[in-house]
């Protein structure tokens, strides 16, 4: 098992070479507030998906009323990377003197709310010696996260142990390090942004487009057609997938794989074997268009680079048309790939 760390600026000159085989996953602080973004944020993020360590992020919270939890929760969804695995408010005592302690439950239930509600998994993290005050063992979060140093483990239930705020990790050097102790295994923390439930049609072995194959190390799978979505889970290179629909966004098709599960085709692409009607790519010059499925046939027009129309397949022949322009050709994947 590698180290679970939680890091911000603080934790500055890491050699991500050296901490990366160490780690399962790194919880990047975003803000203390929304008046202060934390500078190292975006920097631990590139380094950590460059080396495909799962990160997820958290908000030292700030806010003074109920109002300004929904302001805070809205500002720290807008600065999180939308590959972040999950959300985490930290409750600590700037917390309660900022927002005072008649709201401060009330306060953080908002703030969680507020993302749950845009779709996330959010975790409540707060100090030991606050948890049984303030009604905040009352506040409901997907999991809850504790400090507690010195060996002792936290006197309250909780799913992950804060157990040091002096461990050691080769690369970063002194950083706060943490254990699972609940119920919940490490994949359901790192295993995407939703309850990792994968969803298909009870028809989807026979009602398909097709099938595709993953063609890349790690492809992140989001919950909409659009890189700007969030990613629900990852899937590996040689695996396949039934694709049930597909989206255009104007410069790239994309995969529907399972509900709110779509891949782009720069990370997958359909099987030569997946189907027998669509659209393929020709990325040859003057490939011979033959009147029937076979070299033996005459030769009746030629196809050239674009995307073209398929009708029938027969074995490794398929029928193509574009603007006229129509017969079979053999299907060689040196320059032919569906595209839908």
């Amino acid at each position: 098992m590698g180290h679970i760390i939680d890091i911000s600026k603080w934790d500055d000159d890491i050699d991500w070479d050296v901490a990366a085989p160490q780690l399962d996953l790194a919880i990047c602080r975003v803000q203390y507030g929304s008046r202060v973004i934390d500078e190292k944020y975006k920097e631990y993020v590139a380094n950590l998906e460059q080396r495909n360590i799962p990160h997820a992020a958290y908000a030292y919270g700030c806010y003074v009323s109920v109002t300004d939890a929904v302001i805070e929760a809205k500002d720290f969804m807008a600065r999180t990377s939308p590959n972040a695995k999950f959300l985490v408010l930290d409750v600590e005592d700037d917390t309660l003197a900022s927002c005072g302690p008649s709201k401060l439950a009330e306060a953080s239930q908002m703030f969680i709310n507020t993302c749950k509600a845009a779709g996330w998994k959010v975790g409540l993290y707060v100090s030991h010696h606050l948890y049984g005050s303030y009604g905040l063992q009352n506040v409901q979060a997907d999991f809850l996260w504790i400090p507690r140093y010195g060996g002792k483990r936290p006197d309250y239930a909780c799913d992950l142990w804060q157990y040091t705020d002096t461990g050691y990790v080769d690369g970063i050097g002194e950083c706060d390090l943490n254990y699972i102790i609940g119920d919940k295994s490490l994949e359901w923390f790192i295993g995407g942004n939703d309850d990792g439930e994968i969803i298909l049609p009870p028809d989807w072995q026979t009602n398909n487009l097709g099938s595709i194959t993953i063609i890349v190390q790690v492809a992140n799978v989001r919950q909409r057609p659009s890189l700007d979505a969030k990613v629900m889970r990852q899937v590996y290179k040689n695996s396949g997938h039934v694709y049930l629909d597909w989206y255009y966004d104007d410069s790239h098709f994309w995969y529907k794989i399972a509900e709110n599960n779509w891949v782009r085709d720069d990370v997958a692409q359909i099987n030569k074997d997946g189907k027998t009607k669509g659209v393929v790519w020709i990325s040859g010059t003057n490939i011979n268009l033959r009147k029937g499925a076979s070299k033996g046939d005459p030769v009746v027009g030629q196809a050239n680079v674009g995307a073209w129309d398929v009708h029938f397949r027969y074995e490794d022949w398929i029928y193509v048309y574009k603007e006229g322009v129509e017969g079979w050709m053999y299907f060689d994947e040196s320059y032919v790939k569906w595209i839908r």
